[in-house]
């Protein structure tokens, strides 16, 4: 089991709560403890929202419950209405942070005698900002989170494994032959998973403002590449899925034809479309220079070479076919080509955004 930092920084705010609890002489301190625990979160942003949020979770149970208990008094009925009321007001209000903890801010004061209400109210509320409070600075003081470089070595690998995800589905394509195909669907959950974590840790670092600091005004820009470059990256991946999805079809045309060979001129019109990974590859190692590393790459050109090549295979393979047995393999190479030209172009798109933008990161 791994413990990480985050883990070891829960631990010692809960222990500085209770000895700064102890020492102040304020109870129930556990409490105190518990606060600190919801408030230590995976980033700075994130530990100061929640500690608004308990904020005013918390005065709005405290303060309910005073009023419902000096109007109706401390019963079993007062304490399931109150309960019924905040969380009410909780979805009303939209807060992020638990509503449990406003619940028990009021059942805590109406669990005291009528004239012990306020002093309940106070000594709840002070061991609850004792505890966010140090849960937050412990979070900001200790092994602070950087996400800046874990999100461009995340991004990185992500655009790396949905480049190599999609053009193994090219691959597996173009090499379908006389073996039903493997479809990997674990490298498959693999590749979005990793574009997801990549999209949240993009998330966290926005909430940090790392990349808006002054004197740096062109990081947004690179802020705003980024974000294109995961989108492109989730829509690669798509792409790849789409692509998997003929081959179970056609290795069953396939079987059902006796598993004939390729013909000379569709193995030509298979040779072009795997030639297109080279392009794609290339690209968008280019992108990942420019974008992670901060190196100087040159633009390419949106060229029609490839497409006429492809299109003059195609009309040589269709004259040497009769009936319509032509017509599903010609729409799954449509559809295989479409995936390649957007992964092609789409990167080129992006390299020369890159290239104009002068990004920098």
């Amino acid at each position: 089991m791994k413990i990480g930092a985050r883990i070891i920084k829960t631990g010692i705010a809960v222990t500085i709560t209770m000895y700064i609890c102890k020492l102040l002489n304020l109870e129930p301190a556990f409490f105190g403890a518990v606060s600190a625990v919801i408030n230590m979160q995976p980033s700075i942003f994130l530990s100061v929202k929640t500690a608004q949020d308990q904020i005013l979770v918390h005065i709005l149970g405290v303060t309910t419950g005073l009023i419902l208990g000096y109007l109706a008094g401390s019963n079993p009925m007062v304490m399931g209405l109150i309960t019924i009321l905040l969380i009410a007001l909780h979805i009303k209000f939209n807060f992020q942070s638990s509503v449990t903890m406003g619940i028990i801010a009021a059942l805590f004061v109406l669990s005291a005698s009528a004239e012990q209400f306020i002093p309940h109210a106070l000594a709840r509320s002070a061991v609850i900002f004792v505890g966010l409070s140090v849960a937050m600075f412990t979070n900001i003081i200790l092994w602070p989170p950087r996400y800046r470089q874990q999100f461009k070595e995340k991004l990185e690998e992500s655009n790396k494994e949905a480049v190599l995800y999609f053009c193994q589905a090219v691959q597996d394509y173009v090499k379908l032959d006389n073996i039903r195909p493997a479809l990997y669907p674990e490298q498959k959950d693999y590749v979005h998973q990793l574009n997801k974590e990549t999209r949240k840790l993009r998330e966290f670092l926005s909430r940090e403002g790392d990349l808006l600091n002054a004197g740096k005004a062109e990081q947004p820009n690179w802020f705003t590449i980024t974000e294109k470059f995961i989108d492109y990256n989730q829509s690669l991946i798509g792409k790849a899925d789409r692509i998997y999805e003929l081959l179970p079809a056609r290795f069953d045309r396939r079987l059902q034809s006796g598993l004939q060979p390729v013909s000379p001129e569709f193995q030509e019109i298979l040779e072009i479309l795997a030639s297109g990974c080279i392009t794609i590859t290339r690209v968008n190692s280019k992108l990942r220079s420019i974008i992670i590393n901060r190196q100087i790459a040159v633009p390419e050109e949106i060229s029609e070479n490839y497409w006429e090549k492809l299109t003059q295979a195609i009309e040589l393979w269709q004259a040497t076919l009769t009936g319509s047995y032509y017509l599903h393999p010609l729409l799954d190479v449509a559809v295989t080509a479409n995936e390649i030209k957007w992964a092609s172009r789409q990167a080129k798109k992006l390299l020369y955004e890159c290239t104009v933008s002068k990004i920098t990161n």
